[in-house]
């Protein structure tokens, strides 16, 4: 059976021995090909698909998930979920009812399932092409390559909702090494999005070889406490790997620094923080969330203010409060929580002016693994490289640095948001942040 008629066969059977639950089930399809040295190195065809259910007896959840979608599978995944109630807490959470969604448009464009593999590849190897023209440093294109995705989601409870959402993009991504002076360095691009007119194989390779080159020839900077500048491109990274904090389960674990600063000033009144899966132009947009629920904007920092938390049907209960539309769910995962779609307002300044804001400063545009950071403490210790600053013109490049600072010390340090966003296809836009002081170490 397909994936549909197994969600209503696993219903139908659900609904005779279980209290309530609910049933998610998941498909993606990826194509995808990478390219090096003028030929097509391998190319991937990759797809999966499952359904899972959460149901209760005597109160208690039992989880269970099958990729067979047989109808013996089916009913194996059921009496699994019935046995693992034994083992679980009572939940008294009521599921949603169903509601009268509108959808978001943009979200799947059927026109990219025209777009080829031989037309992929002759784009890759066009990229590949103007990457060696736009530069004699270029030694090597290592990373070349081009995938087109689409997935879908369906989500069914015993009150009748039943709702279905799909979605698709086609992205392109290259890794250019330039070398001088027996330095060598990477300059990695991706371009992602849902209209293929948009893609520009010159813009591309460009902005690989310049991202490349803007790191050759570094110099050390001096140990110490430093003005530094996230670009566009590190910013939306480094407020992900915190976002946690806003999670009121993370809050009721004791795992978030925010445990007692709901309603209280955490960061200047020109920060304004927002969950926002309403927005046409962002992948993370949705109008129901994992559990069914109905999506909304919530303005979670808003002039400076810890002023909301984000929870799923199960941190709303243990608050008194209604969930909201913060789930995240795979069909073989639990429920946990998440951003859907992760957006700082932009500020007013120029990436010119904020770079001008101090007469020396750190503009950071790469990091290096995220091992030295936790969500739990705020703690970030990570590896950097960028470029010194003096009087707003740019001296040199950095490498070999650490960065060391807690995040909401962070947000206390900002003095300026830029007023871009990176241009990737991104559920997370953040500006650029000024920050008055970083410890860098060598």
């Amino acid at each position: 059976m397909d994936i549909q008629e197994a969600v209503i066969y696993l219903k139908e059977i659900a609904s005779k021995k279980a209290e309530q639950f609910d049933i998610i089930a998941g498909r993606s399809l990826s194509e995808g090909l990478s390219v090096f040295q003028g030929k097509v190195q391998n190319t991937e065809i990759s797809e999966s698909v499952g359904l899972g259910i959460r149901l209760f007896k005597n109160g208690s959840p039992g989880y269970a998930h099958t990729e067979r979608l047989t109808p013996s599978a089916i009913e194996q995944t059921l009496e699994d979920a019935l046995a693992h109630t034994a083992f679980t807490e009572a939940l008294p959470i009521n599921l949603p009812s169903p509601e009268t969604l509108t959808d978001i448009d943009g979200l799947y464009n059927p026109e990219l399932k025209k777009i080829s593999l031989s037309e992929m590849t002759s784009f890759c190897l066009d990229v590949e092409a103007s990457v060696f023209k736009a530069s004699s440093e270029i030694e090597n294109v290592p990373y070349l390559g081009a995938d087109r995705s689409e997935s879908a989601i369906w989500i069914a409870n015993h009150k009748g909702v039943f709702y279905e959402r799909h979605r698709n993009d086609i992205s392109v991504g290259v890794g250019s090494v330039a070398h001088r002076d027996g330095i060598k360095k990477v300059g990695i691009y991706s371009k992602s999005g849902m209209d293929w007119s948009e893609f520009n194989s010159s813009f591309i390779a460009n902005q690989s070889v310049e991202r490349a080159l803007e790191l050759l020839s570094p110099s050390p900077i001096s140990k110490g406490n430093h003005p530094v500048v996230f670009s566009n491109r590190v910013s939306g990274a480094i407020v992900s790997m915190f976002s946690s904090s806003f999670f009121a389960d993370s809050i009721q674990k004791g795992q978030s620094r925010l445990q007692d600063l709901f309603n209280e000033t955490i960061a200047p009144d020109f920060f304004h923080l927002s969950n926002d899966p309403w927005r046409t132009d962002l992948p993370g947009s949705c109008t129901f969330d994992g559990e069914g629920v109905s999506t909304q904007k919530i303005d979670v920092v808003q002039s400076g203010v810890f002023c909301n938390k984000l929870y799923n049907l199960e941190s709303a209960y243990r608050d008194g409060v209604l969930s909201t539309g913060n789930a995240s769910r795979s069909y073989n995962g639990k429920v946990e929580t998440s951003f859907k779609n992760i957006v700082v307002a932009p500020g007013t300044l120029s990436n010119e002016e904020l770079l001008k804001m101090f007469p020396k400063c750190l503009y950071v545009v790469k990091l290096e693994g995220s091992s030295g950071c936790s969500a739990v403490s705020g703690e970030m210790s990570i590896g950097a490289q960028g470029i010194w600053f003096e009087n707003g013109k740019p001296v040199h490049a950095v490498e070999g640095i650490t960065l060391s600072i807690n995040f909401f010390d962070l947000l206390k340090r900002l003095v300026a948001l830029g007023n871009t966003y990176n241009d990737s296809f991104s559920s997370v836009k953040v500006p650029a942040l000024a920050v008055s002081e970083v410890a860098v170490s060598n």
